[in-house]
């Protein structure tokens, strides 16, 4: 394999801004540095070999402006929201409500009561199931 190439600064600089110009690739690189160790930053493979490195561990989140945080806090947010959104139409759909009829808690309120009624008709079938004289089937 070939010897790695280091940037100079100009170069890296302009890969930065290409960087932080994405919440996603910010929160990812952010998340790496945090992650680093004092080896890894001295290691031969490091871009940043013969040259000042960034800040790293867990302070390095300290030090990132806060609109970066805002922004990456905002992407991790919505991807939640979006993950959360999808399960809660599923569920409705599953259910047969129509999608943002019920709120969430009613939702769950649904779904608690349909899970009531459903182990309710399963004791009664098990009841009637030994009391006519057939063994219950073992769970």
């Amino acid at each position: 394999m070939s010897e790695h190439k280091q940037m100079q600064p100009p170069d890296y600089h302009r890969c930065l801004e290409t960087v932080f110009s994405s919440p996603a690739a910010c929160r990812e690189i952010l998340e790496r540095l945090s992650k680093m160790t004092e080896a890894e930053v001295q290691s031969r493979w490091s871009p940043w070999v013969d040259q000042e490195p960034p800040p790293f561990g867990s302070h390095v989140k300290d030090q990132v402006p806060a609109e970066v945080q805002l922004a990456a806090l905002q992407v991790t947010y919505d991807s939640h929201r979006k993950s959360t959104m999808a399960l809660w139409r599923q569920l409705s759909d599953i259910m047969g409500i129509p999608v943002m009829q019920e709120s969430l808690v009613e939702l769950i309120w649904s779904v608690r009561m349909t899970i009531e009624r459903l182990n309710n008709r399963i004791e009664m079938l098990e009841n009637a199931a030994t009391q006519s004289g057939k063994p219950a089937p073992d769970a």
